[in-house]
């Protein structure tokens, strides 16, 4: 994937097994291509697969990563602090 001077770029932090890691870096290697490129365009065809197919991630249900501080949604739903 080619990055243009018009393309707005955003930094994407997240943790993944170090293995896979290795993987992709190795991957990245042999192909000769950056794993910037490499997840960017991962993303893509994944976003791309999953809009092809209607519903594909409905009536799934949610995985919370065990390191997750926060389950979704409790923010919302915690009692208001009484001063």
């Amino acid at each position: 994937m080619e990055h243009g001077e018009d393309v707005a770029l955003v930094q994407l932090s997240t943790r993944i097994p170090k293995s896979l890691h290795r993987k992709v870096k190795l991957h990245c290697a042999r192909a000769a291509t950056g794993v910037m490129d490499f997840v960017a365009m991962a993303l893509e065809e994944k976003l791309a697969a999953l809009s092809e197919t209607p519903g594909a991630t409905r009536g799934r249900p949610h995985r919370r990563n065990s390191r997750s501080r926060w389950p979704l949604g409790t923010l919302s739903r915690r009692a208001p602090v009484k001063r």
